[in-house]
């Protein structure tokens, strides 16, 4: 905040003129956050404008243009302190609130934000990922329910036959020819089936 309130005192001094110019974007230097552009009046291209007030921070909300694009770029008369004021047709779109704290970067292929180096999510055409996906895809309530009531059914209505009269010996067949095959009930004392909030974390859609 000091380095904006200084940089504004600075071009208030003596009376300095701030004038604009609108310019189409020749480069973008994500790494220095500035970009190269040329006015449309075909000035002297202006190389290293910045793209926002503090070019030496790393936080902050840092909108990034795209190459061909027009911007308005605002500096002083005598040429200093040029920063781009408006941008037409965004690349990327960067927000830092500080720098030990969340961080959210938007472009045509992804939505990230990042709050600490274990807490993540990125949003992208083929799904969500949370903390980098190392534990797999969520769970499809729905079909997991109904999966598991069918298991459900089965283990309750199951009937099984067995044979009596005899010891079963493995590898003596004839051991069980006088044995006499009952069918063995279901259990009387059922499963109840599960419902989805049983297990469902509702705080987490997809």
């Amino acid at each position: 905040m000091n380095n904006i309130a200084e940089a504004i005192r600075k071009m208030a001094q003596g009376g300095r003129q701030t004038v604009s110019l609108i310019c189409t974007v020749d480069a973008v230097d994500k790494d220095a956050r500035t970009v190269d552009c040329t006015p449309l009046d075909e000035g002297a291209p202006l190389l290293g404008v910045n793209l926002q007030a503090n070019q030496d921070s790393k936080f902050g909300v840092v909108v990034y243009p795209r190459v061909g694009s027009y911007v308005v770029v605002g500096f002083v008369a005598d040429g200093s302190a040029g920063i781009v004021l408006m941008t037409d047709d965004i690349e990327s779109l960067e927000i830092v609130v500080s720098d030990k704290t969340s961080r959210v970067v938007i472009d045509e292929e992804r939505v990230r934000i990042d709050v600490d180096e274990k807490t993540s999510a990125e949003l992208t055409k083929d799904g969500v990922v949370f903390n980098g996906g190392s534990l797999g895809g969520l769970i499809k309530v729905e079909e997991l329910t109904s999966k598991l009531n069918e298991l459900i059914d089965a283990f309750n209505n199951h009937t099984h036959t067995l044979l009596t009269g005899a010891v079963n010996v493995v590898g003596s067949p004839s051991a069980q020819s006088n044995a006499a095959p009952i069918t063995v009930p279901a259990i009387t004392s059922k499963h109840t089936k599960v419902k989805r909030g049983d297990y469902e974390n509702e705080k987490v859609k997809q």
